[in-house]
């Protein structure tokens, strides 16, 4: 991308297009297990949003949510999709959003899951406090343990999340820029989601907003919330579920999402 760099992504099947985002210092693995069995149907593009996964990160690269939106349009530009179906997941969910809010004709139908909103609970305290400075203290011994332990009591609730999986899910933090970048968009994560959800009710696509009942990161009030403010959406509980209901109840998922985007006029 002229004046950013590579952006990663997965792209399978044939179709309609359909474009995943993923969560937070998370990356298009985290669609390993819905991939498949979407692109039966679709022609899926998982991305790597900029600043995360193995897309690139520069260090002088601003992180806004509405900077990243036009990122993942050029992107799609680039892959020659014009009009898709949309699927995010916490941050991704937001993106998905703020996706509409910019350029609406480019979207047809929103899924979003367990989608971040200014209200993050603890979190929101948490990400306040995040700032570039503070790169070097992510780098100190017991940081990804630390993630790790979060991954296990918080993010995931019947997954398996062995040695393995921690490894997978922790390897692009390693990737040069990674943690600067988690940095900066948690800088500015609060603020920016506060002005996304005043804008809400501007977006009347069809919308899903999927909710694992064990999410120790987006409370219930925040998915209700989101539901209701959006003109045209309906919730979906996933009551095996935590922050991830596309990794921990794939199968249901799967069949959720494509029951909706076949579902009345896209």
């Amino acid at each position: 991308m002229p004046g950013f760099g590579r952006l990663h992504h997965v792209s399978l099947g044939q179709g309609p297009p359909l474009v995943l985002l993923h969560g937070f210092v998370q990356s298009s693995w985290a669609w390993r297990l819905n991939l498949e069995a979407l692109a039966e149907h679709y022609t899926v593009h998982a991305l790597c949003l900029p600043g995360f996964g193995w897309s690139d990160k520069p260090r002088t690269a601003g992180y806004r949510l509405a900077t990243q939106a036009e990122r993942v349009l050029w992107l799609c530009e680039e892959l020659g999709v014009d009009r898709a179906h949309w699927v995010g997941n916490s941050l991704g969910g937001a993106l998905a959003l703020q996706i509409a809010l910019l350029a609406p004709e480019r979207c047809k139908k929103l899924v979003l899951v367990n989608p971040a909103g200014r209200d993050l609970g603890v979190f929101s305290v948490v990400l306040a406090m995040q700032h570039a400075v503070w790169e070097p203290l992510l780098h100190v011994p017991g940081v990804k343990f630390a993630l790790g332990m979060g991954l296990r009591h918080v993010a995931y609730a019947e997954l398996a999340r062995d040695r393995a999986f921690v490894q997978q899910f922790l390897a692009p933090l390693d990737t040069p820029g990674a943690r600067r970048a988690a940095l900066v968009v948690a800088q500015h994560y609060g603020r920016d989601l506060r002005a996304l959800e005043c804008r809400l009710p501007e977006i009347g696509h069809p919308a899903l907003v999927l909710w694992g009942e064990g999410d120790g990161i987006v409370p219930q009030r925040t998915a209700a919330r989101t539901a209701a403010l959006l003109p045209n959406a309906r919730l979906e509980h996933f009551d095996c579920s935590a922050h991830c209901p596309m990794e921990e109840e794939p199968r249901r998922f799967n069949r959720e999402l494509l029951a909706f985007l076949a579902s009345g006029a896209s």
